[in-house]
């Protein structure tokens, strides 16, 4: 396993400054070195910055009104788009204030926080498999799955993604589904090829399906995702939120989109769960976190209300949603966000809320707990395997849906930039 930090992997695109490389270096440290070799300039230091933290900047929603971000659509200059999405503070700072603290003992100051994370020295765990339903394409391959400890094994359940197979009246050049992995350590998965795809059948075959939330509530299991059709963007009776449910993980049962009669769209939907991806209710219903600022409720897990939130905080999308987590701090919620984070392009966030009110923030970590470092390759657009070639103009990008508490650790399973599944975990608190 191996701490984020230390040496350095070079490639024409990106190379780390002088003396950097192979040395252990503080937070700060990091994000002068990123951004100088980023940008090929001096930055000021970070505690130049005033140190009162303020409530997130007034930044403009990257979400489209119709639930679409810029970065789905196809770029007609990989390397100039991989350059633009790398490290840089002035073009992805996010909603954080610049008046955040610089703090070096960030868990130690926030004892409610999930971290620090040991990235595995194995990673990446999954990566896309030529010529099949999840063979992955330029900028797309395997990530954004959950995944659930069952008898002993690791269920992952994971985005796969393919170059567009139907005829779409969109410019988007790629189509998803859903398939399911099988791991006895949480290391080495085998993709169950018996049972995978699961979604794309029949007049589905025109959908894509996207970002997994996996949670169990009694002995079914309840998957949510993104359901998209390119050619009617917007149209929330078909886009937006989905759901299926099984009994075993393997055989899906489809639901139909959540939000249907919704004024706009629904998307990336997580349900607030336990350590062990159980859903938890709080004051009687259970509570969805949803881009946006939107939250919803339900008392069966089908049938949800949704409305606007009036709170705000930094981070972008929604990720994972967490509670009783630390019996020390029974009335704590996290809430992992994705998105631009203190200069990464999308990095992992956390949010405190609490069981009293769900939809308040009370506290952020000032830093990203999980970021891509450009010494791995497979987290800065280069294929894992040598040579390292360009597979991704995601340059620095991270993201995940599932997160897991294993033997005394949290497994988290992150995209690398957007086309690998990489691990990495964490003591859990006692």
């Amino acid at each position: 396993m191996r701490k984020t930090g230390g040496g350095a992997a070079k490639h024409p695109l990106f190379t780390l400054p002088n003396g950097m490389a192979g040395k252990a270096r503080s937070r700060r440290e990091f994000l002068q070195g990123a951004t100088a070799a980023a940008m090929g300039a001096a930055v000021a230091p970070l505690n130049a910055f005033p140190r009162n933290p303020a409530l997130p900047q007034d930044n403009p929603n990257p979400q489209h009104a119709n639930g679409m971000f810029d970065w789905q659509f196809p770029s007609k200059d990989a390397e100039a788009t991989w350059k633009e999405r790398s490290f840089n503070i002035d073009r992805w700072w996010g909603d954080f204030s610049h008046g955040l603290p610089d703090q070096m003992d960030m868990f130690g100051d926030h004892p409610w926080a999930v971290g620090p994370f040991t990235k595995y020295t194995g990673n990446p765990v999954l990566a896309p498999m030529p010529g099949a339903w999840d063979q992955g394409h330029f900028s797309g391959g395997v990530h954004n799955g959950s995944i659930i400890v069952k008898d002993g094994r690791f269920y992952y359940v994971y985005r796969g993604e393919r170059p567009i197979d139907v005829p779409q009246k969109s410019t988007i050049d790629y189509i998803c589904d859903i398939g399911i992995a099988v791991s006895d350590d949480g290391m080495h998965f085998t993709k169950d090829t018996a049972h995978s795809p699961f979604f794309r059948k029949g007049d589905d075959r025109k959908y894509s399906y996207e970002d997994v939330n996996l949670s169990k509530q009694g002995d079914t299991y309840y998957l949510f995702c993104n359901q998209w059709l390119w050619e009617r963007q917007g149209d929330t009776s078909i886009n937006g939120t989905f759901l299926a449910t099984s009994a075993d993980l393997a055989h899906w049962t489809k639901i139909g989109i959540v939000f249907p009669h919704a004024q706009r769209t629904h998307r990336n939907a997580v349900v607030l769960q336990n350590p062990h991806n159980e859903a938890v209710k709080v004051n009687g219903k259970y509570v969805m976190y949803i881009n946006d600022r939107l939250i919803a409720h339900s008392t069966d897990m089908l049938h949800w209300e949704s409305h606007d939130n009036p709170h705000r905080w930094p981070g972008g999308e929604c990720c994972f949603a967490l509670a009783d987590y630390n019996p020390a701090r029974p009335d704590d919620i996290i809430l992992f966000t994705g998105g631009a984070h203190t200069g990464h392009f999308y990095a992992v966030g956390e949010v405190l809320l609490s069981k009293a009110d769900p939809e308040k923030p009370l506290a952020w970590l000032p830093r990203s707990p999980l970021f891509a470092e450009p010494k791995y390759p497979f987290e800065h657009g280069f294929t894992a395997a040598e040579p390292h070639k360009l597979i991704s103009s995601f340059s620095d990008c991270i993201f995940f849906n599932g997160l897991t508490r294993h033997e005394d650790k949290w497994w988290c399973y992150y995209g690398g930039s957007e086309y690998y599944t990489c691990l990495a975990t964490c003591p859990a608190r006692s």
